[in-house]
């Protein structure tokens, strides 16, 4: 009969929980390995169009966004009221839109959005609403969207933030004021109010490409 210390069966239990948890982290690599195989191998089988931004009888907010030349620079106006800062695409019929690269200029946050043809309403089909910078404190030139999936005549990137945007400091704030944050301060005595109000600029683009997949 054998005769385990109390210490040896610890050492035994906790030898084979520790064999049971890495069999069964293998087993779950393994399960996920093909999956993620399939994904890349996918994604490099993947045939594009050609881009939609070059074909004839596009209507956009400024001709310089699909022009094909990267030189060349479009705008957006700062946004008024009831008018957002935006730059608008509209298809001379509706896309199936898979694939959009931004060759950006000024850009910090924005969402890509289309225009949903049962509702009539925009849609968000992605947004970055993070700062992007390399690693030289250099602003993101190129954002690639994949795995995009709607359907549209009409889409639109909308704006929220440039790296030329300000913030400035407001006592009393406009109703189409953008405000930030407010600072709340005591100044001998007296309570004042200050608002962190956005100053936009100019929204900047050097290029914008959409593709489907080829057929």
């Amino acid at each position: 009969m054998l005769n385990y210390t109390s210490g040896s069966w610890s050492g035994f239990v906790v030898s084979r929980a520790t064999h049971w948890i890495y069999n069964g982290i293998l087993l779950i690599c393994l399960m996920i390995l093909p999956i993620f195989l399939m994904g890349c191998l996918a994604s490099l089988s993947t045939q594009w169009s050609d881009n939609l931004m070059l074909a004839p009888d596009l209507e956009v907010t400024d001709q310089r966004l699909v022009d094909g030349n990267l030189e060349t620079v479009a705008i957006a106006l700062p946004p008024q009221k009831n008018k957002d800062r935006a730059f608008v695409i509209k298809f001379p019929q509706p896309q199936s839109i898979r694939r959009l690269i931004i060759h950006n200029q000024n850009l910090l946050m924005f969402s890509l959005e289309y225009l949903e043809p049962k509702t009539n309403k925009w849609e968000i089909a992605h947004s970055v609403r993070s700062r992007n910078f390399d690693r030289n404190g250099h602003l993101q030139t190129k954002f690639v969207i994949d795995r995009l999936r709607f359907t549209s005549s009409m889409i639109r990137i909308k704006v929220n933030r440039t790296i030329d945007d300000r913030i400035v400091t407001k006592t009393v704030v406009n109703p189409d004021d953008h405000v930030i944050n407010v600072i709340k301060r005591t100044f001998a005595g007296r309570y004042a109010k200050f608002f962190r109000v956005l100053a936009p600029s100019l929204a900047a683009i050097r290029e914008v490409e959409a593709y489907k997949l080829a057929q």
